[in-house]
């Protein structure tokens, strides 16, 4: 999956927390469905902002407060995404070689390299 860092930056800095959130989820959701058709992901922005992501019997969560969000958003383009990733990995969550530069941009060198010598 690819991604245009000047776009994101202007959803970053002009999108409402929750709706950045949800636009965030849905970048990391394309990402997944590349990798595999089977993955699901629900989203939930009331008083935790909270990512789950399903692949047939695994299931991983990732939660954050909306004042957390908020900072990340503000922070980088992609902070959230890797906060949100990181979490995901933690779990067990194994990254997929890709094509694009989405997890490239998202994920400091030291991270996606170690979850790329696990492939």
């Amino acid at each position: 999956m690819n991604t245009n860092a000047f776009f994101r930056s202007t959803m970053a800095n002009n999108f409402a927390t929750r709706k950045f959130f949800k636009r965030v989820a849905s970048d990391m959701e394309s990402q997944l469905k590349e990798w595999h058709k089977g993955y699901q992901v629900s989203v939930e922005t009331w008083r935790i902002y909270s990512l789950c992501v399903q692949n047939g019997e695994n299931t991983y969560q990732v939660a954050l407060s909306k004042n957390l969000v908020d900072i990340l958003q503000h922070e980088a383009p992609y902070a959230l995404d890797r906060a949100l990733w990181r979490g995901l990995v933690s779990q067990g969550l194994v990254l997929q070689k890709t094509q694009g530069n989405y997890l490239d941009t998202v994920l400091d060198a030291y991270d996606y390299e170690q979850q790329k010598l696990a492939l």
